[in-house]
């Protein structure tokens, strides 16, 4: 393992299509070197979580859960969801139905698969789709919800117009990503763990060292809390919320369709 923890260069806003992690990229190839690491991690999709998280995603995605208040009559977009662990989450919680929608079709068949298993056998339709232009009618969904997905699109703003777009009036926008931390003791102890601790991890229990390295570079590309934010009130959105998750290592970005 390289001591040296790298520094990236942020990019300029709206140019994350530029960067595959820390190299940059064409962007009309970035989409396909995505789909690459999740055909690569599907089946290994809870361990990756697990191993970025130290197991805590799974209370993060409870908390953003929470925060959606399902009921019987909402309809539920879980954009990046393939493995189906947030639309299970909000069927269990009392939601009516669920759609998800993940531009890799191998995550897509691993939730399938998942439900099958969990006995989940109506409530949830399985779609393969980008989230920059989703297979969904406008105003058709009464809560939109992307974990952990939104910084592997290529173009974001693109992506947040695309929920607004989908989302009936009245209706909310989730976004739970892994983001900035704001403690600086810890900043420093989670910039070793993401750049030592999860490729050695990564290559040992995956056997896939550069993924889990891509998957670390890409955080650090992601927007900071506040510029994400004014994205997405540039998108239309109101009453744009952050919530940060153990000091910033995730945060939960909501706002009302309006």
């Amino acid at each position: 393992m390289s001591d040296r923890i790298p520094d990236p260069q942020k990019p300029a806003s709206g140019a994350e299509g530029n960067w595959f992690g820390f190299t940059p990229v064409d962007p009309s190839a970035k989409s396909g070197l995505v789909r690459a690491v999740f055909d690569s991690v599907a089946t290994n999709y809870d361990l990756m979580n697990d191993l970025m998280s130290g197991g805590i995603h799974r209370l993060w995605k409870d908390t953003l859960m929470e925060m959606v208040a399902p009921k019987p009559d909402m309809t539920l977009l879980d954009v990046a969801g393939g493995t189906g662990d947030i639309a299970f989450r909000f069927l269990k919680k009392g939601g009516g139905a669920a759609v998800v929608c993940d531009i890799t079709e191998a995550m897509v068949r691993v939730g399938r698969d998942r439900a099958v298993d969990r006995n989940i056998l109506s409530g949830v339709q399985w779609t393969v789709g980008d989230a920059e232009r989703l297979p969904i009618a406008p105003r058709s969904v009464d809560a939109y919800t992307i974990a952990f997905g939104l910084r592997n699109v290529t173009r974001i703003d693109e992506a947040i117009k695309e929920a607004h777009r989908v989302l009936k009036p009245g209706g909310k926008f989730y976004c739970l990503e892994f983001s900035h931390v704001v403690l600086p003791v810890l900043r420093e102890l989670y910039d070793v763990y993401s750049f030592q601790v999860l490729p050695f991890m990564g290559r040992v229990v995956a056997k896939d060292e550069a993924s889990y390295r891509y998957l670390a570079e890409s955080i650090r590309r992601f927007p900071q809390q506040a510029d994400l934010a004014k994205r997405i009130e540039a998108a239309g959105f109101g009453a744009v919320r952050v919530r940060n998750l153990s000091g910033g290592i995730a945060a939960i970005h909501s706002g009302w369709r309006i």
